[in-house]
């Protein structure tokens, strides 16, 4: 599980350094390999209730396969500020039953991580601002 754990972290990482990179660059051009914005609607059907922070667009979704798990990543998007979107989900994700990771240290970093009781899924959310809205990284892994 920490090896899943550790390669959903790292996918995490790398989509969220695609989104830095263009920042403060008027004009920038999309990443290599990313397609150009769609007006086709994310689906967002396997992504769990809890886990839809309300009135929050979808606007990516990739599928992710391990030899041992599978997860997936959503992005989202939001124009509320980032600390009410982190407090929202903290408490979604708490009323659901999860529990904070073990290596969540929640001083030095800026990804919250949660773990089924069970430990058999995991939810990995990185929020950072861009282009003055709140984006929203969400990776929720299954073992």
């Amino acid at each position: 599980m920490n090896r899943t754990v550790s390669m959903l972290s790292v996918l995490v990482l790398m989509a969220a350094s695609v989104y830095w990179s263009g920042c403060g660059k008027a004009g920038s051009k999309p990443a290599v390999g990313r397609p150009a914005a769609s007006t086709e609607a994310v689906d967002i059907s396997t992504l769990p209730g809890f886990l839809r922070y309300p009135g929050a667009k979808a606007t990516e979704r990739v599928a992710l396969s391990l030899k041992d798990s599978k997860g997936t990543v959503w992005t989202l998007v939001t124009g509320d500020p980032r600390d009410k979107v982190a407090d929202w989900y903290r408490a979604s994700v708490a009323k659901e039953g999860w529990n904070k990771s073990p290596e969540m240290d929640a001083g030095r970093s800026s990804m919250l991580e949660w773990e089924k009781p069970d430990k058999t899924e995991t939810i990995k959310l990185l929020i950072y601002e861009q282009n003055g809205k709140t984006n929203i990284s969400l990776t929720h892994g299954l073992k």
